[in-house]
């Protein structure tokens, strides 16, 4: 009984051709990304958010831990309300009435900035999904370390007056 062996063509052709088709698969969804033209704008985030996030504020060169929820309502105009929040800095819990009133600027790249009317002046760099559905948010204050995720549950029209 004779065994035959691949070729040397069959057995180093084959994995090339192979790594060559699966480098361009791969390579498709970056290609239709690319060829996205959509652009953000401050009307890209219109409707009630729900954020949460954790991380640190030093103080005294010691890391103490803080979360936050918040409900938010960007109203497509470049301002944000926050009817709802609860936060926790150190272990201590804070639920006050209603959070800070703030604006928000959005570039057509789909990054931006949110500002808040608060004691402490927190800011916030955005990164938005280009449908405006979800946001990633990372606060830049000096001594602070805290970025968290937005997500939109509601959609708001506006009004006609």
């Amino acid at each position: 009984m004779r065994c035959t062996r691949p070729s040397i063509v069959t057995r180093r052709v084959l994995p090339v051709s192979t790594a060559l088709a699966l480098a361009g698969a791969l390579t498709l969804p970056s290609i239709a990304r690319a060829g996205d033209s959509e652009e953000c704008s401050a009307k890209t985030l219109r409707g009630v958010y729900l954020f949460h996030a954790s991380g640190y504020n030093i103080v005294n060169g010691a890391a103490l831990p803080k979360a936050i929820i918040e409900k938010l309502v960007f109203d497509g105009d470049g301002n944000v309300s926050t009817p709802a929040v609860s936060l926790s800095i150190n272990g201590t819990i804070l639920q006050p009435p209603q959070g800070a009133p703030g604006t928000y600027t959005v570039d057509a790249d789909c990054t931006g900035t949110l500002t808040f009317a608060d004691a402490a002046g927190n800011k916030f760099d955005l990164q938005i999904k280009p449908n405006g559905s979800e946001i990633n948010m990372l606060q830049t204050n000096t001594n602070t370390v805290m970025q968290g995720t937005v997500q939109r549950v509601a959609r708001v029209e506006k009004d006609h007056e």
